[in-house]
């Protein structure tokens, strides 16, 4: 027998084909760690940036959440640490001694000093309880068909869908998600799990269950403190 879901939602206002997120220019300067720390408390994190299309539509200059620990190490984002591969260097970026990065308000991205006191770009997600069952194969098809398919990125289709399962990254992430979970009737806790879309895409598919624990779908994959 299959096991059905209740499916949470995580729907942004749409922007083109764009990432579905909020986006705040909030004008307080910070240095880097700081805005980081306002950006989590107060949003979600720092801005993340993953293709030419997002940058454009970004329309901001500020902190984003990219930075390296030095002058050998990757570019990572604030959020999950993934190490980034799109990039928006100006003449002469990065510098060696520069390890976290603003964009101008041309769209063009500069190192700067992280101690450095400037404004920031935070972007915020929403989460949304849907009380639907369904197996794990149909929320998977319901997140994906949300809003079509992107046609035109050159990537597989497996990468083209404007939303899909969440990728729970932070322990933030966990608690947000725990506590949308919650909401579910009495009636439903310990029937089936909960599964949660997104506007981004996949990176781990997670399931949220409604006893407020936490399962990953990938084996040997830690829930982290």
């Amino acid at each position: 027998m299959r096991k059905h879901v209740a499916l949470l939602l995580i729907l942004f206002p749409m922007c083109g084909h764009l990432l579905n997120l909020k986006f705040y220019n909030d004008p307080y300067k910070y240095t880097w760690a700081d805005a980081e720390a306002f950006c989590r408390e107060n949003h979600t994190d720092l801005v993340r940036v993953r293709t030419a299309e997002e940058n454009t539509a970004l329309q901001y200059s500020g902190w984003i959440g990219l930075s390296r620990k030095d002058a050998t190490s990757p570019w990572k984002w604030s959020r999950g640490g993934e190490i980034t591969i799109f990039t928006q260097w100006d003449g002469g970026a990065p510098k060696n001694d520069e390890n976290c990065v603003n964009r101008k308000s041309d769209g063009k991205w500069e190192s700067k000093k992280c101690d450095e006191k400037i404004n920031f770009l935070c972007y915020e997600e929403e989460l949304i309880l849907v009380k639907e069952n369904k197996t794990w194969e149909e929320a998977l098809g319901h997140c994906r068909s949300l809003d079509g398919v992107v046609t035109e990125d050159p990537a597989s289709s497996y990468w083209n869908h404007r939303h899909d399962l969440v990728t729970l990254i932070t322990p933030n992430d966990y608690t947000t998600a725990q506590k949308t979970a919650q909401e579910a009737t009495t009636d439903e806790v310990g029937q089936f799990s909960a599964c949660i879309c997104v506007g981004e895409r996949l990176i781990i598919v997670l399931i949220v269950t409604l006893f407020v624990s936490l399962c990953l779908l990938l084996a040997g994959v830690d829930r982290p403190v």
